[in-house]
């Protein structure tokens, strides 16, 4: 046979080698588009699963043996049918799981009964943490805690008071948990009803002097409140305090941790309450800044500028198969409105990235690869996470380095909002709200071996004149 032909021969052969290793891999994707679950992200970030997929699958340095198929399902954040959509994976031979959205805990332990990865983007169950399977890209609700800490240990504020809303009851125990690690010392703590629930069932946390009571009984046992809870109970709860005066001298500290990303059209929460500013045209009053200046904030700390390239792929991505989402009107006809997309898509796209990395770093290290040895790798959920967890820093599409801790879960990347002057307006509707300060991001949280290092932005150094006095270190 010519030289010709045989070397065709071989090219070919070598081709239909390499297109027999290529294996169709399927990840399931649990979101929630309807039902009950509050600040559901599905009609938002879904975009971002299907984009990741598309690069990874467009990428012939990663995964090149492997191609990524997509299924989704609605889950309603209900954690029943949740359990109900992830068994018919598992039966239908699904490799990986991303989400699920709201409930978590359950899913992960089922998951973990076959092995199966599963990261979630938006879930912040502490208890799923445990789970060897279980990554996540959106940190637990006790991560806060450890920012909070550092703020304390930046300002050398040592003693402090606990005061959370019910629904923040494993946040609150952490907190404390942690504080006695580090020598901290939580002199009190209460726990209080949420606002919605005190009225609707017609409790004592009600009435208007139940903050009152709170903070008489508290407040000659420490200068620092720290509050988890609703914003609209914080604005309460410090209304009462400005009214005892304990913020005339700059003797009194309130932290509120949040734990929604910090959004400036947003940040009036810290001070006002939505009725408050929405209703009519004013301004704000000094009364309002003599409070404000006592606040400190420790909030998931915004994207980068870039992350508005990214956005807009999602929203192209949101509107194409398999979602096929409508874009309302007022986002088609005015070019002065588009949907506003929200961290949640960037821990949703780097979810997928780190699965990948880790599911290819694995298959490279196989001498040889087919079929059975990349279902092989790709069945064993305790390794792909185990592969993840071991390079503990991801570079996020937010821009932000993010640390993973030793059970995967995401440390987040937390910033400190405070008060500074700065002009701002806010439109609600015929309504417009004016002010000459503002909650803004002052500085950023470094990661440290147990507790965030608070780097701070030149901003920071500002404070002092803004605020005035603060309380003296207590140790």
């Amino acid at each position: 046979m010519p030289p010709g032909p045989l070397l065709l021969l071989v090219l070919l052969l070598a081709a239909t080698a390499t297109s027999q290793t290529k294996k169709n891999l399927t990840i399931g994707y649990l979101t929630a588009i309807k039902g009950d679950l509050r600040d559901r992200q599905g009609l938002i970030a879904s975009g971002a699963i299907k984009m990741a997929v598309d690069q990874v699958n467009s990428d012939d340095n990663l995964l090149p043996n492997v191609t990524l198929v997509l299924q989704w399902h609605d889950t309603r954040g209900d954690t029943v049918l949740s359990t109900k959509v992830l068994t018919d994976l598992m039966c239908e031979g699904v490799y990986a799981i991303f989400g699920p959205e709201g409930s978590c805990y359950v899913e992960a332990i089922v998951a973990q009964s076959r092995n199966i990865p599963m990261i979630s983007y938006k879930c912040s169950d502490y208890r799923a943490s445990s789970v060897p399977t279980f990554a996540r890209t959106e940190p637990p609700d006790t991560q806060v805690t450890k920012s909070v800490l550092a703020l304390l240990k930046y300002y050398e504020w040592f003693k402090f008071c606990i005061v959370w809303e019910d629904d923040w009851n494993s946040v609150a125990r952490s907190l404390s948990k942690e504080a006695n690690e580090v020598n901290m010392t939580v002199t009190a703590w209460r726990e209080v009803q949420s606002s919605n629930k005190c009225c609707r069932d017609k409790l004592p946390c009600c009435t208007n002097n139940f903050w009152y009571n709170i903070i008489t009984e508290t407040m000659n046992l420490t200068r620092i409140y720290v509050f988890l809870g609703q914003a609209k109970t914080l604005v309460d709860m410090m209304q009462t305090m400005q009214a005892l005066g304990l913020f005339n001298n700059g003797e009194y500290i309130v932290i509120y941790a949040d734990l929604l990303t910090y959004s400036p059209r947003e940040a009036y929460k810290y001070i006002w309450r939505y009725e408050s500013v929405s209703k009519t045209t004013l301004s704000c009053e000094k009364s309002d800044f003599q409070r404000s200046r006592s606040l400190l904030v420790v909030v998931p700390s915004p994207p980068s500028e870039s992350y508005e390239g990214f956005s807009e792929k999602v929203r192209l991505y949101n509107n194409e198969p398999p979602f096929s989402f409508p874009t309302p009107p007022v986002f088609t006809v005015s070019h002065e409105w588009s949907k506003f997309i929200t961290v949640t898509a960037a821990n949703l796209y780097d979810s997928v990235l780190l699965y990948a990395r880790a599911l290819d770093k694995l298959l490279r290290e196989e001498p040889f690869l087919n079929h059975t040895i990349i279902q092989s790798v790709a069945s064993n959920g305790t390794r792909i996470i185990e592969t993840i967890i071991k390079n503990r820093t991801y570079t996020s599409v937010t821009g932000a380095t993010i640390k993973l801790d030793s059970n995967g879960d995401s440390e987040g990347n937390f910033s400190v909002v405070a008060v500074m002057k700065k002009d701002f307006s806010l439109q609600f509707g015929d309504h417009n709200f004016t002010c000459d300060y503002y909650m803004v991001p002052v500085g950023q949280f470094q990661q440290g071996d147990k507790l965030p290092v608070a780097g701070v932005q030149a901003q920071f150094a500002q404070l002092a004149a803004v605020v005035g006095e603060w309380p003296q270190a207590r140790r």
